[in-house]
């Protein structure tokens, strides 16, 4: 792999998610706990200050997961679908509640970037809060 300062974390990032989504299978008696499979992120570029964005649907978003490394540091993201409250999707980070995979991926070369921000993976399994009528 090309040298640069993304490459190796995007490695163990891929490792650690390959372990979580494992995780699940290794107790015999605990069956309550959520698959996850996803950890969440955001890149940065390094002449911005604000997260790279790829186009989806009627919006962009800057919320990914890493499905694999490509040789010479180029990486397959799948994009993330971030959503408010009510379940659309928000242009507003302000309004994130949970995030949704998709069927969109894009490939980037990593040594384009200059930091990566994870998210929890809990985001990927929120549940929408359920909103009653006040009639």
């Amino acid at each position: 792999m090309k040298n640069c300062c993304l490459c190796e974390e995007l490695h163990t990032l891929l490792e650690e998610q390959e372990t979580l989504s494992k995780l699940h299978s290794t107790f015999q008696f605990v069956c309550a706990l959520k698959k996850l499979d996803t950890i969440p992120f955001m890149l940065q570029t390094a002449g911005e200050h604000t997260p790279f964005a790829a186009i989806l649907n009627r919006g962009s978003t800057p919320y990914f997961r890493l499905e694999e490394l490509i040789s010479n540091c180029c990486a397959r993201l799948r994009l993330l679908k971030p959503i408010d409250m009510i379940g659309q999707q928000t242009l507003h980070m302000n309004d994130l509640f949970a995030l949704r995979k998709t069927d969109h991926c894009i490939i980037v070369n990593i040594c384009c970037f200059c930091a990566i921000t994870p998210l929890s993976p809990e985001l990927l399994i929120r549940p929408l809060p359920i909103v009653e009528s006040k009639s």
